[in-house]
């Protein structure tokens, strides 16, 4: 139901992975210059975190109520999923600190980026629920005549 958001956490923890690989020098480096890419832990982490913070979204959209506007619910499962979406940052955060210098910046801005469009996701993402759970609209009554 709410995997965009899910994908999007993990889009979000490949992004400096993604960078480091592409900007990798050319394989005729020698192997000492050449990072292999952020250490398998701080992948790991930022995982670990990505998956506990979409679990929580998504834990947490199944309780909105009918009644509130998608955008305040996305408000308020974020507030709820506020420790998660931390440690997820926390855990970025390292992993962009394993990044070379000159890539750092980048990954900043893509991590802040993707982060900033969490709360339109999730708003979406119970409309769409919303929308899925709705009763199909069933045609007027023909009056007799």
């Amino acid at each position: 139901m709410l995997r965009f958001s899910a994908l999007a956490i993990l889009c979000l923890a490949a992004t400096p992975a993604i960078a480091q690989n592409q900007a990798a020098p050319a394989p005729s480096a020698p192997a000492a210059q050449t990072p292999a890419g952020p250490p398998p832990e701080a992948i790991a982490a930022v995982q670990a975190a990505g998956s506990a913070f979409g679990q929580c979204i998504q834990t947490g959209v199944m309780g909105v109520p009918a009644a509130v506007t998608p955008e305040a619910g996305a408000t308020t499962v974020l507030a709820g999923c506020s420790s998660q979406r931390q440690a997820l940052e926390t855990a970025v955060q390292a992993l962009i600190g394993t990044l070379p210098e000159a890539q750092r910046p980048m990954a900043q801005e893509q991590a802040r980026s993707q982060l900033a469009g969490v709360p339109a996701q999730i708003a979406a993402g119970i409309q769409q629920m919303r929308g899925a759970s709705a009763p199909a609209a069933t045609p007027a009554a023909t009056p007799a005549q």
